[in-house]
């Protein structure tokens, strides 16, 4: 049975530096956190903290509060949470919300209960006034999405910044008429995707076209992304490319394209947000917005293990994304950069 000394030499670091990345302790580097807990896994350690819980009224168990367990974005997340939690000696309770903010109250609840030492929440509508009472008593952290003028600890993407760059893209192929396949949802993330498509269509001297903005369902389910698409496809005048709000409705526009009779990306461009991993196995491979998903749960999880240790952490963990160009964009069709609504 490997031991915590055998961690040490494995990662070449002392065992205090050991102790306090299993501890939760921010005192370390990222790349010397990563290497402690890849030598624990590769070790298959496991730290006892069934004393340490004692001693610190501890339960040794998180929540992780999640809308869609099937999405493949949240399952990324997951698994960073997960793993981390493990890695730190601690269990990781899912629980499947469905948006739901009975399911969300009944599952918090269990902090009270003192079965849980704390929560991670993958989804929060903006207006959802009822965090802050848990947050006043027990360790929150927000992952993905954030109430922005909350004081609960967040950790997500600049997603109106990640709009801009999707919409970059699009204009620099040539696109005018760009469509955006929003989510029928109040997440702050798809207000400020919204608003970062609205505010590079300004800066392009682009005039909006209401029915360019379309919505799928607020689960971001691949039917709704195609029902949404031969909405916009049956217009007088149909949009060049369409931005999509999530890689799930982008599946569903790619179909519905093709049902459509159209190109792509030769007739109409379509991009996505997020970059889960079956974006490249299907044709075209789908230009997108990529998140560091799996970041984004290792990131939350050491989060709050050091709210729950009463340890600093920042208020506001902003994570880098990056555009990933694959087949699915290419430049405008010849003859098509007059927007239906008008270029100023």
């Amino acid at each position: 049975m490997a031991t915590i000394s055998d961690v040490a030499a494995r990662a070449g670091v002392s065992i205090a530096t050991v102790s306090r990345v299993l501890s939760g302790q921010p005192c370390t580097t990222p790349a010397t956190r990563d290497k402690v807990l890849r030598s624990v896994a590769e070790l298959n350690y496991h730290l006892n903290r069934s004393a340490s819980n004692l001693r610190r009224n501890q339960t040794g168990v998180i929540l992780i509060l999640t809308p869609n367990m099937t999405n493949p974005y949240y399952a990324s997340i997951l698994t960073g949470i997960g793993d981390t939690a493990t890695a730190l000696g601690s269990a990781a309770f899912i629980c499947n919300t469905r948006d739901d903010p009975n399911r969300s109250t009944a599952a918090l609840e269990r902090l009270r209960q003192h079965q849980a030492d704390g929560a991670i929440l993958l989804s929060i509508d903006a207006d959802a006034t009822w965090l802050a009472d848990y947050a006043s008593d027990f360790p929150l952290v927000q992952c993905s999405e954030f109430q922005p003028d909350s004081t609960i600890t967040h950790v997500a993407i600049d997603n109106k910044a990640a709009s801009h760059d999707v919409m970059a893209h699009l204009l620099e192929l040539g696109h005018t008429r760009i469509a955006h396949l929003s989510a029928d949802n109040t997440y702050p993330s798809t207000r400020d995707r919204l608003a970062g498509y609205q505010e590079a269509l300004a800066q392009a001297n682009i005039d909006p076209c209401p029915e360019y903005v379309v919505r799928g369902s607020a689960d971001y389910s691949f039917a709704s992304g195609k029902d949404a698409t031969h909405t916009l496809l049956a217009l007088p005048k149909p949009p060049t490319a369409i931005f999509c709000i999530s890689d799930t409705l982008a599946m569903g526009a790619v179909v519905a394209a093709r049902e459509a009779g159209f190109n792509i990306p030769a007739d109409i461009s379509i991009t996505g947000f997020d970059d889960v991993a079956v974006n490249e196995m299907i044709q075209p491979q789908l230009t997108t917005l990529a998140q560091p998903c799996y970041e984004l749960g290792v990131t939350s999880a050491r989060a709050l293990f050091a709210l729950i240790n009463h340890e600093t952490t920042p208020l506001a963990h902003v994570l880098d994304h990056h555009l990933v160009v694959r087949q699915s964009s290419a430049k405008a069709p010849a003859g098509a950069s007059e927007h239906s609504g008008g270029a100023r």
